[in-house]
């Protein structure tokens, strides 16, 4: 259902909208599903955040010295980051 829909379904002269059983069902379904998918995908996020915490936590100072490595471990923190 795009936004160009609803207007269908405005009741004139209010802010409500009256839609049917059968549309509204199918959109609270979509609306279950993204809300289980956003949810494994931040799931996933924090792993690779813990993941990246471990690499710095426990890389031995010749890995930590390695400027490159540090670069793209930070540069991936600061992405992951702009998901939360």
């Amino acid at each position: 259902m795009i936004r160009e829909d609803y207007s269908k379904y405005y009741i004139q002269g209010s802010d409500h909208y009256l839609i049917p059983k059968n549309i509204f069902d199918e959109l609270f379904t979509e609306m279950g599903n993204w809300k289980k998918e956003s949810q494994k995908q931040k799931e996933v996020i924090d792993k690779v955040i813990e993941l990246l915490g471990n690499y710095e936590h426990y890389s031995t100072p010749d890995e930590k010295q390695n400027s490159d490595n540090e670069d793209l471990v930070n540069k991936a923190f600061d992405i992951l980051k702009e998901v939360e």
